[in-house]
């Protein structure tokens, strides 16, 4: 739960904790070290910033999770559970900002990929109205016919309900 110059930062303090350990020739402290200190680089791979950005656009800055999550160089090396998160957060704030394509391309990944089930339903549900919105009613029925074996709210069943019926509408 770094950032990238936090994580910079910690590297450092521990490298030069692991020299001053290796001047006083204390080599258990070293090894501890260089051991946090590959730790701190394999959580920048793996991890990233993905929880933080996740922090800030629950809290509405999404400016500031959007800067997050684009701080991460390589996002495929994510690891499994935060890769889904990536591209629901940066799809919801792309629909946040009513940049249709690129939500529905980072929302289709992540409804795939291993998110928990009601941000499987809310991915699901977003994609439908973006087909909905741009009157491709096929797409919107599958992307609606995903969510069938999925445990429902009534709410949700509520908005499946009228997303299909303006679905239908369309020729």
């Amino acid at each position: 739960m770094f950032t990238n110059g936090a994580r910079g930062l910690v590297c450092v303090l521990l490298a030069l904790t692991a020299l001053l350990a290796a001047y006083f020739k204390v080599y258990e402290i070293t090894i501890l070290a260089v051991f946090f200190i590959g730790y701190v680089i394999w959580g920048y791979y793996k991890e990233g910033t993905v929880v933080l950005a996740a922090k800030q656009y629950k809290n509405g800055d999404f400016g500031k999770a959007k800067e997050l999550l684009y701080s991460i160089k390589n996002p495929q090396r994510l690891s499994k559970k935060r890769l889904p998160y990536y591209e629901f957060i940066l799809g919801s704030i792309a629909l946040k900002e009513s940049d249709y394509e690129e939500a529905e391309a980072h929302l289709s990944r992540a409804a795939f990929l291993g998110l928990r089930a009601g941000d499987i339903i809310s991915s699901l549900l977003h994609l439908a109205n973006i087909a909905l919105r741009k009157g491709e009613k096929e797409k919107g029925l599958a992307w609606l016919a995903e969510t069938e074996d999925l445990p429902l709210t009534s709410r949700q069943k509520s908005i499946i309900e009228n997303i299909e019926k303006e679905l239908k509408k369309i020729k």
